[in-house]
């Protein structure tokens, strides 16, 4: 498939829709979808004129593009994720006229969102399409994590991915067509070039032409006049081809444009004439078909005048049920797929688990060998992951040799392709264990993982979930310097949907590693490094498993309550036997699970020892430490008798390389007995 230019002003003369295998139905039928889009578009922005509906994202002059390219594929096994463009795209493929509008008018019945999302932010499960957020290009490694598991699975479902132009400005769309490229995927990019990305004009957005960077990638990429049906058809229908014989993704770039404004909210007449707009109008697809119809004799008159008429009393019918539908209720609802109330309190420490005593690298690789033994849609990858490597920690060490390449495999380096992937296979039906190989690095995802995953339960309304554990090793204590030491944990415990653990053990490492692969919300499994070799204990034989948000009490005591994780809680429970010699009596909860947080238990510890000392090792300032410190003194005030203290890093990067540096800033047990003992005396 070689790059063209097919601009020409006159509609598909030199194709006939039988030559493409479609019969005189199917090409009416793409008639009616197409002007029924225009309508609703049409209608959309009435009523918003009319104060009816808040907000319209126009679709006017893309309905060649997407309905043709959308007829292509196969509505019974195909995936297509549009755009919040991409009206005809949702229509063709089954949304019905009622349901665009439910979603126009934010109501509790829209399938979309339940009212929770902008309308044209498309989801449907049943139909093969994942939510869609506001956010530019993220869709695309979510198309090619669904196209991985298509791979995976040995399906010959083909993945039709849609965004405009703008979009392709983003790292989003280069690491996807990089990852689609090098596993020759089934997977095709289809580019709506609309000329302006809101009002920046096609030459200060792009350099060169969008269809040749393709090659770059390894795969064809075709430029095709997005106003000719036909010719869109017939472009798409060997997109499809290629991809169901495995011969790997296609690029469509297809030139369009859209008739009214970016939005309801936008004034194109800032960036655009009227000029412009007209001599685009020109070109209309709908008028194209409708002229070529009757060229061929397919549309009478008459025929004309019935399809008109059903779709104006369908859009009424719609827009009148869609109106008096029930507002939406419950804004708190389904923020998770699976909420976890913690309780009742520990009041006790755990009996320690028999087996082998192991430290928690190998903890982790035999944990996850033992995980991807019980469940086979379980798949890690990552940065260096895969074969005799096995990371560069070794925790992933034979998984490879073990559960073959298509089950653990290296990525390129592209963190945020690496957690936009993993969403898609989770759509898709696969529990993905993705690792970062520092959390330091794991920056460049955070639009997949705040934007993305931790809201897709709540923007679909519960209609998905993103069963994924996110798998990184954190935190300081071995001389990585600013760039292998930092704590990130702050970051995500304060995003709604996101649930994020830290264990200190090898026997958590098993049991919490289970719970978070069987869990059915987005996971951050927070590995504390310094740990690695450190921590050394029994590792469980046979089924065990810690339940997500429910600590653990490492030493019971009665003076004061010492709060910590990861390895601190290590720490905390050396300076235990330290303060007991100082006839100190502290209780040591190690918290495991960050979010949920198992708030029960550092109540009734706090209530027994009216004192709270709280450690961590990110910065003080805003760190995980504040937060308890506030739930502490907002909830348990009346049983203090101190002030709540906490003992962690000053306002400085975390970690300076030299290990002097490292040494006087890192907490340390001797520290924790310090702090315990000036908060014993208050």
């Amino acid at each position: 498939m070689t790059s063209h230019r097919t601009y020409g002003m006159d509609f598909d003369r030199n194709l006939h829709h039988a030559e493409l295998g479609l019969s005189d139905d199917q090409v009416i039928e793409m008639y009616r979808l197409m002007l029924t889009t225009r309508r609703i578009d049409d209608r959309l922005f009435a009523l918003q004129r009319q104060g009816r509906a808040p907000f319209v994202v126009g679709s006017s002059g893309h309905e060649a593009i997407q309905v043709a390219s959308t007829l292509a594929l196969d509505r019974e096994r195909d995936w297509v994720l549009p755009y919040y463009r991409d009206m005809g795209v949702a229509f063709a493929w089954g949304f019905t006229a009622e349901e665009i509008f439910l979603g126009a008018f934010a109501k509790k019945t829209d399938p979309m969102s339940g009212g929770r999302q902008l309308p044209g932010h498309w989801s449907s499960p049943e139909r093969r399409v994942l939510t869609q957020s506001s956010v530019i290009g993220t869709q695309y490694p979510h198309a090619v994590g669904i196209a991985q598991a298509v791979a995976n699975r040995g399906d010959d479902a083909v993945v039709a991915v849609y965004g405009g132009e703008g979009s392709t400005s983003e790292g989003d769309w280069h690491e996807a067509m990089n990852w689609a490229g090098i596993r020759k995927l089934p997977l095709i990019f289809v580019i709506e070039n609309n000329r302006y990305a809101i009002s920046v004009p096609e030459e200060e957005q792009v350099a060169g032409s969008l269809a040749a960077r393709a090659e770059a990638y390894g795969f064809p990429g075709v430029e095709v006049d997005g106003n000719r049906t036909l010719r869109v058809y017939k472009v798409m229908q060997e997109a499809v081809r290629r991809a169901r014989a495995g011969e790997g993704p296609t690029l469509i770039e297809a030139e369009t444009y859209r008739y009214y404004a970016h939005t309801s909210d936008d004034n194109d007449t800032l960036y655009r004439s009227r000029e412009e707009v007209e001599t685009w109008r020109k070109r209309d697809p709908v008028a194209r078909v409708r002229q070529y119809l009757i060229e061929n004799r397919l549309l009478t008159e008459a025929e004309e005048e019935r399809i008109d008429n059903e779709v104006i009393a369908t859009l009424a019918t719609a827009v009148e049920k869609a109106e008096a539908a029930p507002n939406p209720d419950e804004p708190t609802s389904r923020v998770y797929a699976r909420m976890i109330e913690p309780g009742p309190a520990v009041m006790e420490p755990e009996p320690e688990p028999a087996g082998e005593v192991v430290n928690m690298i190998t903890a982790i690789n035999r944990a996850l060998h033992e995980v991807m033994e019980a469940h086979d849609d379980v798949v890690v990858f990552g940065e260096d992951v895969a074969r005799r490597k096995g990371g560069v920690f070794k925790a992933t060490q034979e998984l490879t040799d073990r559960f073959g390449p298509d089950r653990c495999f290296n990525t390129p380096i592209a963190e945020s392709s690496i957690i936009g992937v993993a969403i898609g296979m989770s759509a898709a039906g696969f529990k993905v264990v993705p690792e970062i190989q520092f959390a330091d690095y794991i920056h460049p995802a955070f639009d997949q993982l705040v934007s993305e995953a931790a809201r897709i339960s709540f923007r679909s309304d519960g209609r998905w979930n993103v069963p994924m554990v996110v798998r990184t090793p954190y935190g300081a204590g071995i001389h990585g310097a600013l760039y292998h030491s930092q704590s990130i944990e702050s970051f995500y415990a304060h995003v709604p949907g996101l649930k994020v653990v830290v264990p200190s053990t090898p026997a958590d490492v098993k049991g919490l590693l289970f719970a978070a692969v069987e869990d059915p919300d987005p996971v951050m499994f927070l590995e504390p490094k310094k740990l690695y070799r450190l921590a050394k204990g029994p590792y469980p034989a046979g089924s065990h498993e810690v339940p997500l948000g429910r600590a653990a009490i490492r030493h019971a005591g009665t003076d004061l309550t010492i709060i910590a994780y990861g390895a601190m809680a290590h720490f905390a429970a050396e300076a235990a036997t330290l303060l007991e010699e100082l006839d100190i009596s502290p209780e040591v909860i190690d918290l495991r699970c960050l979010k949920p947080l198992d708030w029960p238990t550092i109540e009734e510890s706090v209530k027994k020892t009216s004192r709270a000392l709280i450690v961590y090792e990110d910065n003080e300032f805003v760190g995980y430490g504040a937060e308890l410190a506030a739930q502490i003194a907002d909830k348990t005030f009346e049983w203090l008798d101190a002030p709540v203290r906490r003992y962690a890093l000053p306002d400085v990067p975390i970690m300076p390389y030299a290990g002097s540096l490292e040494n006087e800033l890192y907490p340390t047990p001797e520290g924790i007995v310090r702090k315990a003992q000036e908060l014993a005396k208050y």
